[in-house]
């Protein structure tokens, strides 16, 4: 082929090239364009369809009156275009007899059809509680159309009464407009019907006028307050208070004890249309009507403002208690009951999750005597631990799972408006509910949302929690390790470790959603965050508080999964290593003080020595060894070392010796002296100095001239192996950190030193 050809073809390629690549990146942005487009499109439509949900009906009436008013001033036009028509005695005539038919039918379609509408509404909720079949039946708004009709067809029949034919114009106009309105009035009527045939918006109507009701009565409670004010304002034990109990405002509520019956009633007819329209499997009115109740019990509190009191736990304070909220509160727990006993999961799932809601809206309330305990939400996370509790015969999996979340949310929530020690009784409740998983293999799923919540739970605890945290945190670690025992003594799967997915979200170090996940991000944005900020100096002082005393559960949890050979052992390795090191790395933060550094380094050390209790046998040690516990006391070493905390690398050097000794001196643990020794070398090396050189010779010779030190035939074979990798000069770049840390650094300072290991080994522990 003739090279000018090859060129030509070489430039077309090139062009080629070019174009093509250009189509693609045209063909990206029109896409790209045209996604954008859309999505800007389908945004002004849902705010079109939510602007003319909220302005319609004004909309639709300013355009009414625009055109009445228009109209009007076009009657001179129209009066001296067609005025003169209607001069004419026949025509007059013609029109009176037009417009007295329009208004007689304008009648009678008005009582007909308002009759029929008025029948068809009460037809349908005829079987709703006479209390609110009464009020719907009198819907003034539907009464006011059927009377603004009637009035528009007297007015109609009434213009065939003009004087002469020069009424005849404005008459006409007024008929066309009394036509359009009727009908107009007709649809609204009809539609109005409809509404209140809906089951929804009889809720919806009932709940207004509930709260309403609640407001009008409040705003009564305060101007009475005002003419009844006494000073200066106390509680109910006579003790002056920050936030003042209301006393005029409570003695005119007890004074009127019936202010609230029809708000008790309106909850009364919302749990009836709950239950009656889960029985026909409606459930979205069901949640419908639980919504109301939380918004009534809302209205409620807000009207008592002031006069709720703070209980006392060494005296029984009088008007602690509520009837009303008590009342809503039981009313829940017979529905679940109800739910319960037929088997509906639905109905049930929707009574928790309402009962949840009034939890949220009874921590809203303030009381006075400056006690801080919510004891109402209290009550009502006391009803929603029971009613979860109470699911547990039934074989319900799934709304146990849904309870337990319901639970960890209101424990969470707890947090922002409520002292720390009120999340206790939650959690306990949700570490006993774990259980169940132990019990069922089938509701093992339970277990896994048990831990995810107390996860997240003591997440939300370190980052929110206020004041002394130590109490609170003492019992969720206790509940964690509670609930982490008793499902550690069920049976273990191999391929899939049962124990290790479903104790993960609390303790797993390879998922980013797991309490160490979140706590490494946590940690990570705290090294940002300046000096002098507060919240981050509370944060660290809330985690080196959960860091205190952390070894001694875990533990007792690492030596349970050595005993059940659980595979879980994994996690209780790789957790005290990884969070050993996020407190070696917190105590690095601008926001931490030397007192604290002092402490969460202390707490990093008890806690990587927690590992070091594996029990001495055989079967133990290679056990413990298959998941990598010498790779872990290297890496935990390597990062005390690059945090500048001594006092933890030298443990872990510690710790790498002796375990060393005690896995080596098995008949299956030559492997584990052999890589304990390359990883003290290459940490030795690492340390680049002769004082570290000679301190591990030293180290070493003491270690083998204890008692119970690996035999004579076991050292030998491990000095063998040390001497073959040293004379081989091969790269250690196979599995693991320690292989990996030796192929990074000076191959014949690693070879002399690890041959003079082997002699060490070889010879007797005492030579110099």
């Amino acid at each position: 082929m003739p090279k000018k050809f090859k060129c030509i073809l070489y430039r077309i390629r090139i062009v080629w090239r070019y174009f093509g690549v250009s189509l693609l990146r045209l063909s990206i942005l029109s896409r790209k364009a045209y996604v954008t487009n859309l999505l800007r499109v389908h945004r002004l439509k849902f705010r079109l369809q939510y602007w003319r949900k909220r302005h319609g009906l004004k909309l639709a009436t300013i355009s009414m009156l625009a055109v009445v008013t228009s109209s009007v001033f076009l009657l001179p036009f129209l009066q001296r275009l067609a005025g003169g028509f209607f001069n004419n005695p026949e025509s007059l005539a013609a029109l009176r007899s037009l417009l007295g038919g329009t208004g007689t039918a304008l009648l009678g379609a008005t009582t007909i059809a308002f009759s029929l509408i008025v029948f068809a509404m009460q037809t349908n909720v005829e079987r709703m509680p006479h209390g609110l079949f009464r009020q719907l039946s009198s819907d003034s708004k539907l009464l006011s159309s059927f009377l603004v009709s009637f009035i528009i067809a007297i007015v109609v029949a009434g213009t065939s009464l003009i004087p002469d034919g020069s009424w005849g114009v404005p008459a006409l106009v007024i008929a066309a407009w009394g036509i359009v309105i009727t009908l107009l009035l007709f649809l609204f009527a009809y539609r109005r019907a409809l509404q209140l045939i809906n089951p929804i918006e009889q809720l919806a109507i009932m709940s207004k006028v509930a709260r309403s009701d609640l407001r009008r009565w409040g705003r009564l409670a305060d101007k009475a307050a005002i003419l009844l004010q006494e000073a200066p304002q106390r509680n109910a034990s006579g003790v002056p208070v920050d936030l003042p109990f209301n006393a005029p405002k409570d003695t005119f509520f007890k004074s009127n004890d019936s202010w609230s019956v029809s708000a008790a009633q309106a909850i009364n007819y919302a749990i009836s249309y709950a239950k009656r329209f889960a029985d026909q499997g409606d459930y979205e009115v069901t949640d419908e009507a639980f919504t109301c109740i939380m918004l009534i019990n809302s209205s409620y509190c807000a009207a008592k403002h002031g006069t709720f009191v703070a209980s006392n736990p060494f005296v029984k304070t009088p008007g602690v208690t509520d009837g009303f909220i008590n009342t809503s509160l039981e009313q829940l727990r017979q529905t679940m009951q109800a739910a319960l006993a037929r088997g509906d999961e639905q109905l049930a799932g929707s009574t928790l999750r309402a009962i949840g809601g009034l939890y949220g809206v009874y921590l809203q309330i303030e009381y006075s005597g400056g006690g801080s305990s919510k004891h109402h939400a209290l009550l009502a996370s006391g009803y929603l631990s029971s009613a979860v509790e109470s699911v547990i015969p039934h074989n319900m999996p799934d709304l146990m799972m849904e309870g337990i979340r319901l639970m960890g949310r209101a424990s969470r929530f707890s947090l922002e408006h409520a002292p720390p020690t009120e999340i206790v009784g939650v959690v306990n409740k949700i570490a006993t509910l774990s259980h169940v998983g132990m019990l069922k293999t089938s509701h093992q799923p339970v277990t896994l949302t048990a831990f995810e919540q107390l996860a997240e739970t003591t997440y939300d605890l370190l980052i929110k929690g206020k004041g002394d945290i130590g109490y609170p945190v003492r019992q969720l670690r206790a509940a964690v390790t509670q609930a982490a025992t008793g499902f550690l003594t069920t049976p273990d799967t191999q391929l899939a470790s049962t124990h290790q997915s479903t104790l993960g979200p609390y303790f797993s170090s390879t998922s980013f959603t797991s309490l160490r996940g979140k706590l490494t991000a946590l940690v990570n944005e705290l090294l940002t965050v300046p000096e002098n900020s507060a919240t981050a100096a509370e944060i660290v002082g809330n985690i080196e508080t959960w860091a205190n005393q952390i070894y001694d559960p875990h533990k007792s949890l690492f030596l349970l999964a050595v005993e059940k050979r659980s595979s879980f052992i994994f996690d209780t390795i790789q957790w005290a290593a990884g969070i050993s090191e996020l407190l070696n790395t917190l105590s690095h933060s601008p926001a931490c003080s030397d007192h604290l550094r002092e402490k969460l380094r202390r707490h990093a050390v008890w806690l990587i020595s927690t590992l070091t209790w594996v029990p001495d046998d055989r079967e133990a040690v290679s056990f413990v060894e298959n998941y990598s516990l010498t790779e872990s006391f290297f890496e935990a070493a390597v990062s005390g070392r690059k945090r500048d905390c001594e006092e933890f690398y030298e443990c872990c050097k510690e710790h790498l010796i002796a375990w060393a000794n005690k896995g080596g001196k098995h008949q299956n643990g030559r492997e584990i002296l052999e890589h304990s020794i390359k990883g003290l070398v290459a940490l030795a090396i690492w340390e680049g100095t002769p004082h570290a050189v000679a301190s591990l010779k030293i180290q070493l010779r003491n270690m083998l001239a204890r008692e119970g030190a690996p035999s004579m035939e076991l050292r030998a074979d491990a000095a063998i192996n040390l001497t073959r990798s040293a004379n081989q000069l091969r790269r250690y770049e196979g599995y693991g950190a320690i292989n990996h840390a030796l192929a990074q650094q000076d191959q014949g300072a690693v070879r002399a030193l690890l041959l003079k290991m082997a002699d060490i080994l070889a010879g007797e522990p005492a030579r110099q």
